[in-house]
């Protein structure tokens, strides 16, 4: 048996000693590419600070969670804007209350993403972000940090094995507008060392989980 996260493995083993935990993996076209010339093509603006997340319009996701943030980060910055992509049964309360923060110049349901416009969108960002309440793992936070990106994502269970250091990203309490705000302002005031944040996350390329998981497989048989 094989979990994408370490966490499971202790109690897996007991009912099977064949329990493992190998990450999951990021596509080889999510790699660094301009970040003008990406919010070029999205329509985007250059001179501003962007954020950006992805996943399904659901409770889970937390995303009522970021857009609370954002109010609380417009009354200090005027130039940060948050684009939350994916679709869902959440999309028309998440509306309403964009509205009701009058926050619809500063925060934008961008709906379902294309595969292959999602790297430009990764691309284009200052910081990804991941409000979820809980994951297994998280595997769009790989996928920002293959960009070169900065990730900020909550203690939800899985990102605490992505997020490893302050060198790579933030994690915040779950459910927590006022902590997520401090630490997207902290991150996009601090001078991030994309080189290091790609040199980690080598290690979730497809091709090296494959390996893990042959050798798993190998040594079983």
């Amino acid at each position: 048996m094989i979990r994408v996260n370490r966490k499971d493995v202790p109690v897996l083993k007991k009912f099977n000693e064949n329990s493992f935990s190998i990450p999951n993996g990021f596509s080889s076209r999510f790699k660094p590419l301009d970040q003008k010339e990406c919010r070029e093509s999205l329509g985007l603006p250059q001179n501003v600070k962007i954020l950006f997340t992805l996943g399904w319009l659901i409770e889970r996701k937390g995303f009522n969670y970021l857009i609370e943030a954002m109010d609380i980060i417009q009354k200090e910055r005027k130039n940060v804007f948050c684009f939350i992509g994916g679709s869902g049964k959440l999309k028309d309360k998440l509306q309403s209350q964009i509205n009701d923060l009058k926050l619809e110049k500063y925060v934008k349901l961008i709906g379902f993403i294309p595969d292959e416009a999602l790297p430009l969108w990764m691309n284009a960002c200052d910081v990804f972000v991941l409000p979820s309440l809980s994951e297994s793992f998280g595997v769009v936070l790989i996928e920002a940090m293959a960009c070169g990106k900065p990730v900020i994502s909550t203690y939800n269970g899985g990102s605490e094995e992505v997020v490893i250091s302050e060198e790579y990203g933030y994690l915040v309490v779950v459910k927590s507008p006022e902590d997520i705000s401090k630490k997207i302002i902290d991150a996009l005031n601090k001078e991030w060392n994309c080189e290091e944040i790609l040199k980690y996350v080598k290690q979730f390329a497809w091709s090296d989980v494959t390996v893990k998981t042959l050798q798993i497989y190998r040594n079983i048989v």
